[in-house]
């Protein structure tokens, strides 16, 4: 059995997200989907070395500081995704509720993020579906003023 059972995966999404970027940086028509993320990786220039050859660069050149910029990048997305469809409602109302107590919008998607990747974690631990309303649950826990953030995952949980 292979060490990493979502090895292909991985390739493919890394081979997907850079030839997103090069179509972007030629200027070149995007899906909705697609600009989203374009969008979310030049919001993260400090990963812009990586994202013209991902597909090239073994799991330890990717990785920053125990996290995944690809994997952050398409959470981002998935955020902005839930807002953009309206479902979960709670995910932009959380978003706005964050940004109220003074976070940024690129932080309280980052917040959002946090919970998402961590119900993906369970999901995938666990070999279960989406829970929804747990996913919901938490959502409301990290709206509530004063509530701690949820910290980043370490590279052992996320990679």
């Amino acid at each position: 059995m292979s060490q990493d059972p979502y090895g292909e995966l991985k390739g493919l999404t890394r081979h997907r997200t850079r030839l997103i970027w090069r179509t972007a940086n030629l200027g070149e028509p995007l899906s909705e989907k697609d600009a989203r993320l374009a969008q979310a990786m030049c919001e993260h220039p400090e990963h812009a070395d990586l994202w013209g050859h991902l597909d090239e660069l073994s799991d330890e050149q990717v990785e920053r500081d125990g996290t995944n910029p690809v994997a952050h990048v398409n959470i981002h997305v998935a955020v902005e995704s839930q807002i953009a469809n309206g479902e979960p409602k709670e995910t932009a109302q959380t978003v706005e509720a964050l940004m109220r107590q003074g976070l940024s919008r690129h932080d309280a998607i980052h917040a959002v993020g946090t919970v998402l990747a961590d119900e993906i974690y369970h999901i995938l631990k666990d070999k279960r579906p989406f829970d929804e309303a747990g996913f919901v649950r938490k959502l409301k826990q990290l709206a509530k003023p004063g509530a701690t953030r949820p910290r980043r995952r370490t590279k052992e949980r996320f990679r």
